[in-house]
C-alpha cells in the first residue's frame, strides 16, 4: 500500500513538472510571438521613407522622376538643400535647348551619386564641375535609385533635345544589380530593358502605379511584415500550392548577368551613335562604393573597362582614383552610417568627395583631346 501510494505520488509531481514544463513553453512561445509582432509594429512606425519620396513623382516610363519646381530647403539637413527647375532637373535655373553663345554644355547622367545626395545643389560633383571654368554648363540629370536603363530612358526622352557637347554616363555597380529586375527594393516598379531580335526593348511599362502611390506600404508594411516568421511560412506554403506549369521559369543570377551585360553594350552604342557628331562626346564615369574601397569584387569594373576599351568610348575610373588613396582618405570622402536619417544614405559623396570627385572628372576631361580644346587653358 505504501508503495502504491508513493508511486502514484511520484506520478503527479511527473505529471505537475510535465504541464509546468508545457505551459511555460506556450508562455515563452506566447511572448515571442507577442515580442515578434511588437517589433514588427515598431519597425513599421520608425522606419523612415526613402529621400527621394520627397522630390519625385510617379513616372510610367521611368517609374519615378524628379518633381518640377522642387525647393526643399533642410533636405539633408540644416541649410542643405534641395532644388529642381522647371524642366525637372536638379539645378538651380532652367536651359534653353540651344547652347548659349560662348558656353559648353555637359549633361551628366547618373543614380544618387550625380543627384547629390546629401550636399546642397552648389556641392554636387556636376555643379562643381561647372565652376572649374566659366565657359562651362553643367545639367544634372541624377536620380536616386536608378539603373543604367532608367538613366539611358531619361536621357533618351527629356535630355537629348538639350544641345550639348559632352555626355557624362556615372555609374556604380549597384546601377547594374537594379537591371536585373523590373522592380526597385522588391517592390517600385520600374522599367526592363531586354533585346529582342538584336534590338533593345522596353518592357514591364507602363509602370505599375501603385507600389508608388502606396508608399507607405510598399516601405514600411511589407519589408516589416516579412519578417513575421508567419508570413514567412504562408509564403512558402504558397509558393508550393503553386502548380509547376503555371510559373515562370527564373533565370539563374549568371544568366540575369549575362543580358545585363548584353543589354549595356547596347546602349553603349546607341549613346555613342547618338553623340557621333564632332561636336559631341559620350563619356562613361564609374564611382566607387564601400564595398569596393574595403576589397569587393572587380568583376563590374573590369567588364566596364573591357567594353570601353572595345567601343572606343572614354571611361574616366574614379575607382581607381579612390583605391590609389589611403583607405581611411577615401572613406573620410562618403557620408558615414547614422549621419543622415534616410535609408541607403551611407555610402554616398559628401561635400569633400564631390569636391574630389568634380576635380578627377575635369582633369580627365582636360587630357581627352576631343574635349580639351572647350576648356579654358588657364586653368
Amino acid at each position: 500500500m505504501t508503495k502504491s501510494k508513493t508511486s502514484k505520488r511520484a506520478r503527479y509531481y511527473f505529471l505537475l513538472v510535465i504541464w509546468n514544463i508545457v505551459i511555460f513553453s506556450l508562455v515563452l512561445v506566447v511572448v515571442e510571438g507577442l515580442a515578434s509582432y511588437a517589433l514588427t509594429f515598431r519597425g513599421i512606425m520608425t522606419t523612415y521613407f526613402l529621400a527621394e519620396r520627397q522630390h519625385t513623382k510617379y513616372d510610367s516610363v521611368l517609374g519615378w522622376v524628379n518633381e518640377k519646381n522642387v525647393d526643399i530647403r533642410d533636405m539633408y539637413g540644416p541649410g542643405v538643400y534641395l532644388r529642381t527647375n522647371s524642366q525637372g532637373f536638379r539645378n538651380n535655373h532652367d536651359f534653353e535647348t540651344a547652347v548659349p553663345e560662348g558656353k559648353y554644355r555637359i549633361v551628366c547622367s547618373g543614380d544618387s551619386f550625380t543627384l547629390g545626395y546629401g550636399v546642397d545643389n552648389d556641392h554636387t560633383w556636376c555643379h562643381l564641375l561647372g565652376t572649374f571654368d566659366p565657359r562651362l554648363e553643367t545639367l544634372n540629370m541624377g536620380q536616386g535609385g536608378y539603373g543604367v536603363d532608367q538613366m539611358y530612358l531619361w536621357y533618351k526622352r527629356d535630355g537629348a533635345k538639350f544641345e550639348h557637347q559632352v555626355h557624362l554616363l556615372a555609374f556604380i555597380t549597384d546601377d547594374f544589380e537594379r537591371m536585373q529586375s523590373d522592380t526597385f527594393l522588391q517592390y517600385y516598379g520600374k522599367p526592363l530593358i531586354d533585346i529582342e531580335n538584336g534590338k533593345l526593348v522596353v518592357k514591364n511599362v507602363p509602370v505599375p502605379r501603385w507600389p508608388y502611390k502606396h508608399s507607405w506600404l510598399t516601405e514600411n508594411a511589407l519589408p516589416n511584415l516579412r519578417r513575421l516568421h508567419t508570413v514567412e511560412l504562408l509564403e512558402r506554403v504558397g509558393s508550393r500550392l503553386r502548380f509547376a506549369d503555371t510559373r515562370s521559369p527564373t533565370a539563374s543570377e549568371k544568366e540575369r548577368i549575362e543580358r545585363v551585360k548584353n543589354v549595356l553594350v547596347k546602349i553603349f552604342e546607341d549613346l555613342k551613335r547618338f553623340n557621333a557628331e564632332p561636336s559631341n562626346k559620350l563619356v562613361l564615369v564609374y564611382f566607387p562604393t564601400p564595398y569596393e574601397l574595403q576589397g569587393g569584387s572587380q568583376e563590374w569594373i573590369k567588364f566596364i573597362e573591357k567594353e570601353s576599351q572595345d567601343l572606343g568610348i572614354p571611361l574616366i575610373n574614379v575607382l581607381s582614383t579612390f583605391r590609389s588613396l589611403p583607405p581611411s582618405q577615401a572613406l573620410s570622402m562618403l557620408i558615414p552610417e547614422g549621419q543622415l536619417n534616410y535609408p541607403y544614405a551611407a555610402g554616398h559623396l559628401n561635400d569633400e568627395g564631390n569636391k574630389f570627385v568634380a576635380e578627377v572628372i575635369y582633369q580627365e576631361l582636360k587630357n581627352d583631346p576631343a574635349i580639351s580644346p572647350m576648356l579654358s587653358p588657364h586653368q
